[in-house]
């Protein structure tokens, strides 16, 4: 099964080293809805720039859940820019998707993953307060 954003994905990366295969698609399948009911659940829209954007890291994400790899340690103060509770909360839905993966969820990728919601969250802020 795939997605529109998963086909824009592929589209948009069919031409570099790592083109998506169908085990990313059935990765992505499980992984992106996650990702979406949390945006809803919060109020977040994603423009069709921020969800591609989203898509790239999760097609990198789940690449590394599936091949084991971890990323190493970020600032701790990037942290700072993320609004209060949502690491806990994105937390939450990346354990969601690695606990029956065995893939322990370190915090550089919660945080990465927060950034994101967070960038889309004060995209549709400002956007907001503009009109």
């Amino acid at each position: 099964m795939t997605t529109p954003l998963i086909e824009r994905l592929a589209t948009a990366v069919r031409d570099t080293a790592r083109p998506v295969t169908d085990e990313d698609r059935a990765d992505l399948t499980a992984f992106l809805p996650l990702a979406q009911v949390y945006a809803q659940t919060c109020g977040i829209a994603f423009d069709e720039s921020r969800s591609l954007a989203l898509a790239v890291h999760a097609l990198a994400f789940v690449r590394r859940v599936r091949d084991a790899e971890h990323l190493d340690a970020l600032d701790d103060q990037l942290a700072a820019e993320v609004a209060p509770g949502r690491m806990a909360a994105v937390r939450s839905l990346l354990d969601t998707y690695c606990t029956a993966r065995d893939f322990p969820v370190r915090d550089t990728e919660v945080l990465l993953l927060a950034l994101h919601f967070e960038a889309a969250a004060q995209l549709q802020h400002h956007s907001t307060a503009q009109a």
